[in-house]
């Protein structure tokens, strides 16, 4: 099973929104238990002037209604309101900054994981599954934890305050007042319950749509060549029909219960209502206790609303919190805290190595092979025969399902990752380039490194002479991807990257295998630059160009099945005899060879 199907299907248990802020907020969770109490202070202030107008009707009532007394309810109820809006800011203020300190570092770890895992694992979960939970769930966790939560403890509070009053004025008719409550309390749970499985397959399906955008985007150039924009987005239409249709049924199940239950809270007002009036008609209470309870009653139900309102968003956070929970829970590569033994001379060596990206599925099987310091290895062979994996496996990308994969007689599972990617560079076939400055993508590997290192490596990738000419030199921005470069000058620049680091081992994939000639022999020149007194091991589809290559590796169906130099390999006449055969009938290939 791939690993964005066992992350959408193996969901931690919720937590509910208080676990969920309290295991967020770590460092954060005073502050934010400061500005939790607080919004019980803003409650009970804003309880004061209710209570102040009962002590009104009160005097009312008794005829004890006095000049001093009605400027002492005046200026309580203006303290009330006071204290109301200096509580609020101090609340908002702490909730708001330490919710997105919180956020914020959620967000670094969230990253830091991701950066953990292997990177098979992080291709199958998805860019836009990934980027919608750094972005769009902790958005919604963000502003459940600074706002919602906030706001549903303030209006959980006020009827609470309320509802004590009532109390020590009339026990039975405080209680009327609380049935609807007792009644639409399940009828609340069941509704948000339900809303919660929902929301997290719309998130499911969100991250699928934000996928499917990426998608489109990232490959915009090819679908334009190609005439198949139609075809490409009707998969981004049918992700976006999909959460079309999840949120319908978030609609028709959600709208209909929240109906319901905020339906049966307000059925207190005439229950209350029949209440007083039975038990006034009957003597038991006298106008005064009625009119109370009928002036307070609004102020019990009325935030309760806002609380059965509040349950979307509620829910749309604790979706996004086990959206960020299964991502946490993808098993990290198993990497040494402490450095153990320092690899000896660069040397690579595998040893019965076998792997598959699915189970039962194998692209290697016993793969066994060494590579001398300071010497090139070239892997060759059809495509699909694991030649790619294997680099993959060397560096550490996933981890081999049997044998073992050593450099300098260590195995790469007992390394660091600052002793195993001090060992290697990595040369891709498509070298990307980070949105930022020429002379920042030379020295990503090494940001320590001097203007006169950036600039010498760039001399030895022949790269100087163009990045001399681009609008501001090194100080140009290269745009996302290195866009505005050409592929030659983006694999010049990644060869100057690969020189600055300085590493001892280089790991080549396709390096040149889609430029044109006059690219291809300026990336050739650097290549000679880079791999000198270094030990090399290149996969090449070009094979005069690995021709002097000490050792020649020839895969097919995931096997080492030939070995041995340019010279020895075509004495043998095999497949690697075969596949030279094959180049160089394609390199005389012209256009319109064959045609009448």
């Amino acid at each position: 099973m791939d690993s964005s199907a066992t992350r959408h299907h193996n969901q931690p248990s919720p937590r509910g929104p208080l676990r969920t802020a309290w295991s967020l907020f770590g460092p954060y969770r005073r502050p934010f238990a400061f500005a939790l109490g607080l919004r019980l202070l803003i409650s009970f202030a804003a309880a004061v002037p209710v209570v102040t107008l009962v002590w009104v009707i009160e005097l009312i009532r008794t005829d004890g209604l006095t000049g001093g007394r009605v400027l002492a309810a005046v200026l309580t109820v203006i303290a009330g309101v006071a204290a109301q809006y200096g509580f609020s800011y101090v609340s908002y203020r702490i909730a708001w900054t330490s919710t997105f300190r919180a956020v914020g570092r959620m967000r670094e770890r969230t990253l830091e994981h991701v950066q953990r895992l292997p990177i098979g694992t992080v291709r199958d979960i998805g860019s836009g599954d990934v980027s919608t939970t750094l972005t769009s769930d902790m958005d919604a966790v963000s502003g459940y934890v600074h706002h919602g939560l906030p706001q549903t403890l303030g209006a959980l509070a006020l009827p609470g305050f309320i509802l004590v009053g009532l109390l020590t004025v009339d026990p039975p008719l405080a209680a009327a007042v609380a049935v609807s409550v007792l009644v639409a309390t399940p009828l609340y749970i069941w509704t948000t319950r339900s809303f919660g499985t929902t929301a997290l397959e719309r998130a499911n399906l969100l991250a699928t749509a934000n996928g499917r955008i990426t998608e489109y985007i990232q490959g915009l150039a090819v679908i334009r060549a190609l005439d198949r924009n139609a075809q490409r987005l009707e998969r981004f239409r049918a992700a976006v029909e999909d959460v079309r249709r999840i949120n319908n049924a978030l609609a028709t199940r959600l709208v209909p219960r929240t109906f319901l239950a905020m339906g049966v809270v307000q059925l207190g007002t005439p229950l209350t209502i029949a209440a007083a009036g039975y038990w006034y008609a009957g003597g038991r209470i006298d106008a005064g206790t009625v009119l109370v309870f009928l002036v307070l009653v609004l102020r019990v139900y009325t935030p309760l609303l806002e609380v059965a309102g509040g349950a979307e968003q509620a829910r749309l956070a604790d979706a996004a919190l086990r959206r960020i929970d299964s991502l946490h829970a993808l098993a990290p590569q198993v990497t040494p805290e402490h450095p153990g033994e320092d690899p000896g001379e660069p040397s690579v060596r595998c040893v019965d190595v076998s792997f598959g990206y699915q189970e039962d599925t194998p692209v290697l099987r016993e793969v066994s092979f060494d590579v001398p310091p300071r010497t090139m290895t070239a892997v060759v062979g059809p495509s699909g025969s694991g030649k790619s994996t294997l680099l993959a496996l060397l560096a550490r990308f996933y981890d081999v399902d049997a044998g073992s994969v050593q450099v300098g007689g260590v195995d790469v599972r007992d390394l660091t990752e600052e002793q195993l990617f001090g060992m290697f560079t990595i040369v891709f076939q498509d070298p990307y380039l980070f949105q930022g400055t020429v002379r920042d993508n030379i020295a990503f590997g090494r940001p320590e490194a001097t203007r006169e290192m950036v600039e010498n490596a760039a001399r030895r990738a022949q790269a100087h002479a163009f990045i001399q000419e681009l609008p501001h030199g090194y100080e140009t921005v290269v745009g996302e991807g290195g866009a505005t470069l050409s592929g030659g000058e983006r694999q010049r620049i990644s060869i100057a990257r690969a020189i600055v680091k300085d590493a001892p081992v280089i790991l080549l994939d396709e390096a040149t295998a889609a430029l044109d000639p006059l690219n291809e022999r300026a990336v050739q020149e650097a290549f000679a630059e880079l791999v000198r007194n270094r030990t090399v091991l290149v996969v090449a589809h070009r094979l005069n160009t690995i021709r002097h290559a000490d050792q020649i590796l020839v895969l097919d169906g995931g096997r080492v099945v030939e070995r041995g130099t340019h010279a020895e390999l075509l004495e043998t006449a095999g497949r690697y005899a075969g596949l030279w055969d094959e180049r160089q009938r394609a390199a005389r290939w012209r256009v319109g060879q064959g045609q009448d």
